[in-house]
């Protein structure tokens, strides 16, 4: 994650496989080089899985700071969708969204890793962000961990009415609390660290208690 990272913006999903192909294009191609041309927004990148049969897809958008993600030039983007984008929008399932701003980074700045760990949070008190930045600290120093990241959402943010919004109506779309994001350069030592990474964060006493977690392997990476 880049050092002027203070807010990212954390999506999972499935998608219909009728509409798998078209849907990836689109992301590609017009999608996220529409998000990262706004100003504010600094990278994206999407992640697979073939083993989440409800979210095999999350994408994280990297911010200069939490306002980007309500800012006048994004909602103008949001209230406007392409032809494509309304085209592509059935194909979505099981949307989860969060905006978050960035409590505590550890590892390699402006490094990206191949694989992914997400571990989405639940709230279990007040956040301790000194806690929080122990815990990344010790994550980042599992042998193989490029960089460890928590982000607390913001359902303000998070929940702005937009014209994308409305065509992800039919979603499911869940609220989110907050994730930690692990990165790592092997996928089989990513995830067989998985398990004692959310042991970790269960016993760091940061405001947070670990949900659902899953291993992603990078698809695609753009940068402004």
């Amino acid at each position: 994650m880049q050092r002027r990272t203070q807010a990212f913006l954390a999506i999972w999903h499935d998608i219909d496989p009728a509409m798998e192909a078209d849907w990836h294009r689109w992301h590609t191609y017009e999608h996220m080089p529409e998000r990262v041309g706004i100003p504010g927004f600094l990278a994206g990148r999407r992640y697979m899985s073939a083993d989440a049969p409800e979210h095999r897809c999350f994408t994280l958008y990297e911010g200069a700071d939490l306002s980007v993600f309500n800012s006048p030039a994004y909602l103008e983007r949001l209230n406007a969708p392409t032809d494509w984008t309304r085209k592509v929008a059935p194909a979505f399932r099981n949307f989860m969204r969060g905006a978050c701003r960035r409590l505590a980074t550890a590892g390699a700045a402006n490094g990206y890793a191949g694989s992914v760990l997400t571990i989405r949070l639940e709230p279990d008190g007040e956040v301790d962000e000194a806690a929080t930045g122990a815990l990344v600290e010790r994550i980042a120093g599992i042998d193989g961990i490029v960089g460890a990241h928590v982000g607390a959402c913001d359902r303000g943010v998070t929940r702005t009415e937009t014209n994308e919004r409305a065509l992800r109506s039919a979603t499911g779309e869940q609220s989110l609390d907050g994730v930690v994001v692990v990165e790592a350069y092997d996928h089989a030592t990513l995830e067989a660290a998985a398990a004692e990474i959310s042991d970790m964060v269960g016993e760091a006493a940061c405001g947070f208690r670990p949900g659902a977690r899953q291993t992603y392997t990078l698809a695609y990476l753009l940068q402004e």
